[in-house]
């Protein structure tokens, strides 16, 4: 028996029942006939209904007890499958097979070489160790694994020892999906913090004992990252504290010989103590793109003399940031400048000094007090007069014949600080290209070297003898999470959408997947999923996330 919907119509109006209908067998041929009828189908109301489920159960001796629902988990799903989606279109697994051709590798070193890059991209605030936190990803590939943080530390030794190969093999990849050009390059001058791989507080001897190590601690590193002419990380090399000119020139002989390059910009960025650096490029000749702390009055002059008489001959470069370009002693300058930084810095400027003044009104009264009690001294130990503020914006003045604190602003610094709020300043040295096209080129590298200030290592405890070649496969997969979020973010520009990698990230860090066991039965469910997260997955070819859940 069955329930069947039957629609007819009566002085112009459609009218449907609900039928309950039989089939039975009259010769050899199978006939259906009405059962009941239970009438109007708009007159069936949930309560209705229930109770008609209700009774039947009861005559027929069927318990109708509530399922059992159990909330078994809740999983990461909507950036992870933005990532595995890259993953797949760059065919990085692809890649690695190639990079290892000929030798013996772990079947699933491209698997573990993606958690990590998802691990890296997705940066997780809790130091857990990547054996243990991949498993709060919804990520089918992983379903039947057991991967434990041997695993991952050979991975990244088995990476280590083709790192070159690999890179060659997925530049070639990315080609085919992007334009990434390699006649004119940029190395990055960077700095990076490597932070050690989370481990558990006791580690497991070859013998069988516990033992307790000394934490590790963070490394800092100098790096060259490469990065093609639209931006595009696709390597990177360790650099010396002490700036070599060999660096340098093994840089640019790697990328003559294996990418055909024929003229690099070395940019340094602002976390790069650029002066030692920038003395061996000028003198051996190196293109370079630096920042200029603008701290000597040559430059501080230089800075407010643009912006305030020759303000009508900036150039736009996007909506809110332009430049000029000047040349002060045979030296190409970029001075540039935002309004819309020099607005907010101005207002936050005036107050943090209106704070300071509160703070110091604060210290005049205590000072009086104490000067009636006896007290001949401030203490010159009160927070508000080492707060860097003060020292810079104000002088101050404490009388010891009658206790007074007095204090005027440092007017003609401030209003040097308003004039050139919001610039910068950039030096090169370089003719291939116009000032536009470098001070773009500085605020995307600039962009670009934010991935890198902090580097995942997944090697809790690296041998002595191969500690920098597994440093450099450690900051190899930060430079693959960088080219997928930039691959991501060029795809999501062809579709139309104004986000960035990061933003299109967070926005999908809200589809989840939860797991429940209804009785006996375990079911999976994706979270609701909002029309920018659909455009954002419909950009990068995920047509129905649904249907990978299964």
């Amino acid at each position: 028996m069955f329930f069947r919907k039957v629609t007819s119509r009566s002085g112009g109006k459609e009218y449907t029942y609900l039928k309950l209908i039989e089939n039975y067998r009259e010769g050899n041929k199978v006939k259906q006939r009405v059962i009941a009828n239970l009438g109007n189908l708009e007159n069936l109301t949930p309560e209705k209904v229930e109770g008609l489920i209700d009774g039947l159960a009861r005559i027929c001796g069927l318990s109708r007890r509530p399922a059992n629902i159990e909330a078994k988990k809740v999983l990461r799903y909507g950036e992870v499958l933005a990532i595995h989606r890259i993953w797949e279109l760059l065919d990085i697994g692809g890649a690695v097979e190639a990079a290892f051709s000929g030798e013996r590798y772990d079947p699933d070193t491209a698997l573990l070489l993606e958690l990590m890059a998802i691990n890296q991209i997705i940066k997780p605030p809790n130091k857990q160790a990547i054996s243990d936190w991949y498993r709060c990803l919804y990520f089918p590939e992983v379903q039947g694994k057991e991967f434990l943080d041997h695993h991952f530390y050979r991975a990244l030794d088995s990476v280590a020892g083709v790192k070159e190969r690999l890179e060659k093999e997925i530049f070639q990849r990315l080609s085919t999906i992007t334009r990434v050009s390699r006649e004119n390059t940029f190395c990055l001058l960077t700095t990076a913090t490597v932070e050690p791989a989370p481990r558990s507080e006791f580690s497991h001897s070859p013998y069988g004992r516990y033992i307790l190590e000394a934490p590790l601690e963070e490394q800092v590193v100098y790096l060259g990252i490469l990065v093609s002419y639209e931006g595009m990380p696709f390597g990177h090399r360790i650099l010396q504290e002490v700036p070599d000119e060999g660096d340098f020139r093994e840089i640019m002989h790697y990328l003559q010989a294996e990418h055909g390059t024929q003229q690099c910009i070395f940019v340094g960025d602002r976390r790069l103590v650029a002066g030692t650096h920038l003395e061996v490029l000028m003198s051996h000749g190196y293109q370079y793109l630096v920042r200029r702390k603008v701290q000597s009055e040559r430059e501080l002059r230089l800075c407010e003399r643009e912006l305030t008489e020759n303000r009508a001959e900036f150039k736009e470069v996007d909506g809110d940031l332009w430049y000029k370009e000047v040349t002060e002693g045979g030296v190409r300058f970029l001075v540039c400048y935002s309004p819309a930084v020099a607005k907010e810095k101005v207002i936050a400027l005036a107050e943090r000094l209106d704070a300071v003044e509160e703070e110091l009104r604060r210290l005049q009264k205590v000072a009086a007090s104490d000067y009636r009690f006896g007290k001949r001294a401030i203490s010159r130990g009160a927070a508000i007069l080492k707060d860097k503020y003060c020292r810079r914006y104000f002088d101050w003045h404490y009388s010891e014949a009658t206790g007074e604190l007095t204090w005027r602003r440092r007017e003609e610094v401030i209003a040097r600080e308003e004039k050139t709020a919001g610039s910068f300043l950039l030096e090169t040295n370089t003719t291939l290209m116009d000032g536009r096209e470098l001070v773009l080129a500085y605020t995307r590298l600039g962009q670009l070297g934010e991935s890198f200030k902090e580097i995942r290592s997944f090697e809790a405890r690296p041998k002595e003898f191969y500690r920098e070649r597994n440093l450099s496969a450690s900051i190899f997969v930060c430079v693959l999470a960088a080219m997928l979020e930039k691959t991501l973010e060029g795809l999501l520009r062809r579709a139309g959408l104004s986000l960035s990698s990061r933003q299109a990230l967070e926005l999908l860090e809200e589809v989840k997947v939860a797991i429940n066991r209804v009785d006996d039965v375990e079911m999976k469910s994706v979270t609701s999923i909002e029309k920018t997260q659909e455009e954002i997955l419909r950009a990068i070819g995920v047509q129905n996330p649904r249907a990978v859940v299964v």
